[in-house]
């Protein structure tokens, strides 16, 4: 189907909504004329990320493919997924880049320059990109990790590829580090800091089961963020950390080290396919108790300081999850309501069937689906009081969802 055709199917729906939410769904195709006319830009490129985000094959930083776009008609900003087979293209025409369907030229798109920290590298010559990335013109997410735990006791999300990438980023990049140093991080972090109208930190890792040098997991988050919040002079911004949900005096201690936000997702509502989709944090933790410590830490962090991240159609991954849309979009819209009435702040990511993930190769939810979640998820953000941007997101870096477009032409303009 065209943009034409489903912008006619959904009138009342914003028409960057429907380009950037089919964009993620089914990825993107470059044209081999954009590949060879993106070689020259100084723009950030795929390859360094923790997970592929991916659909059809994964790529490495050299193939030069950009790690996303903005449409020029409102600067929405949406993640490249890389997808040979899809029915949409970057092309390089009459001396633009342009964004296609099977019926020609959509619109224009950009790419946002690469900043100058993104080029640096350290003493060894190891890239600054080995350890954090730019994740929008005004966002940094770093990697203490790449090593998820789960995958190494064979538990790991169904939806994950993290351990799949790694290997492929040590076999072909070289400059894959498996673990950063809490230093290391800090000068990025710093550097980074430094940039003008430079405003998002977030930080994240593969899951620590036990001890990873010698320290429980929020210890060893711990040193990360002090440290860091020293190189920063405790200024953290709008920012947030990525961890697994923890009992109530550990949250303390991540509230005492200054970070403003925790990122404690459950990744899909239900005990039943919790247990399915995230076998390892089912084993380990159970959904109750996930579910208890993550309401839990709002009391410690505050309403909307602690966020909650949901893969957005993974709960209709067969042979397991829901038939049909609407079914699967009712359930996840009443874990949403049970949350933000609990002051946590669930957020959504377009499902991607990363090759290296054990759900490679199922079929993406319909476009229906994730049109009937977004108006649902605007309308109980609304009820609630969770305006956009959150804390570590805004338009210019929520790549992911389209969150930002929904909120941006339905709710209030603003960045």
């Amino acid at each position: 189907m065209t943009i034409e055709h489903l912008c006619n199917t959904y009138r009342d729906v914003p028409r960057s909504v429907i380009i950037k939410t089919d964009a993620l769904r089914l990825g993107v195709n470059f044209t081999s004329a954009a590949k060879e006319a993106v070689k020259g830009l100084n723009i950030p490129f795929k390859g360094h990320f923790i997970f592929s985000q991916d659909i059809e094959h994964t790529v490495v930083a050299r193939e030069k493919i950009p790690n996303w776009f903005c449409l020029k008609s409102d600067d929405t900003t949406i993640l490249t997924r890389a997808g040979a087979l899809s029915p949409y293209a970057i092309d390089w025409i009459d001396g633009k880049f342009v964004f296609c369907d099977e019926a020609g030229v959509v619109e224009e798109v950009y790419f946002d320059p690469s900043p100058r920290w993104a080029s640096q590298t350290f003493e060894d010559g190891t890239p600054y990109q080995a350890v954090a990335v730019p994740t929008g013109k005004d966002a940094l997410l770093g990697f203490m990790t790449f090593v998820c735990d789960r995958w190494t006791r064979k538990e790991q999300c169904l939806f994950c590829d993290i351990g799949a990438n790694l290997q492929k980023k040590l076999g072909s990049e070289k400059t894959a580090v498996v673990t950063a140093t809490p230093e290391r991080l800090a000068r990025v972090f710093q550097a980074a800091q430094r940039e003008p109208g430079f405003r998002h930190f977030s930080l994240t890792s593969g899951s620590v089961i036990g001890k990873r040098d010698g320290k429980g997991e929020t210890e060893w988050y711990c040193d990360y963020l002090n440290t860091i919040g020293e190189s920063i002079n405790g200024n953290w911004m709008s920012s947030y950390i990525n961890i697994q949900p923890k009992p109530k005096d550990e949250i303390k201690t991540l509230h005492k080290t200054g970070v403003p936000a925790l990122m404690l997702n459950l990744e899909v509502w239900g005990e039943r396919l919790f247990k399915v989709i995230c076998p390892g944090k089912a084993s380990l933790i159970g959904w109750d108790e996930c579910l208890k410590r993550t309401i839990e830490a709002v009391d410690v962090f505050g309403k909307g300081r602690i966020e909650s991240n949901f893969v957005a159609g993974v709960e209709m991954a067969q042979p397991w999850g829901f038939k049909d849309s609407l079914s699967a979009v009712k359930s996840t819209l009443a874990g949403f309501e049970y949350l933000m009435a609990h002051g946590v702040l669930p957020r959504t990511n377009v499902w991607a069937a990363e090759p290296g993930s054990a759900l490679a190769g199922q079929p993406p939810p319909p476009l229906e689906y994730y049109i009937e979640l977004g108006r649902g998820y605007l309308e109980l953000r609304k009820k609630y009081g969770f305006p956009f941007p959150f804390y570590g997101w805004c338009r210019c870096c929520y790549k992911v969802d389209a969150i930002p477009e929904w909120d941006y032409y339905l709710w209030d303009k603003k960045a």
